[in-house]
């Protein structure tokens, strides 16, 4: 029985990677996680148009709306400065991400961060 080997599936995903990241069109083609079994292997693969609002963005659109936080609201985490970035809503007990503004590095915020963080401001 002839089986695939991660370090293989490793360097299919990589090679896969370069042949659509070298595709001319107008879109973000991202190569995701890989699940096999044996002989067998499914990739997942995610296409964003230019210009469009992905999945995670728009949830985090709406349920900012829904708690009242500020999306522009530009917060500090050891000493970066971050702002909202999107929702993961799977994640029960951290959901909010944040990005840097200066590096690629993310946070993930509960309910109650996210609200110390990000609240709108009241005008009385």
């Amino acid at each position: 029985m002839t089986t695939f080997s991660r370090e293989e599936l490793k360097a299919i995903r990589v090679a896969m990677q370069d042949a659509l990241d070298a595709l001319d069109i107008d879109a973000t083609i991202k190569v995701g996680n890989c699940s096999f079994d044996g002989g067998e292997a499914k990739f997942a693969v995610n296409l964003v148009k230019e210009g469009a609002v992905t999945a995670d963005v728009s949830a985090m659109n709406f349920w900012a709306d829904a708690r009242k936080l500020d999306t522009n609201k530009i917060a500090k985490i050891n000493g970066q400065s971050v702002t909202l970035h999107s929702y993961n809503s799977k994640a029960k007990k951290y959901p909010w991400i944040v990005a840097s503004l200066t590096t690629d590095s993310k946070w993930k915020l509960s309910d109650s961060q996210a609200k110390s963080m990000f609240s709108k401001e009241t005008v009385v």
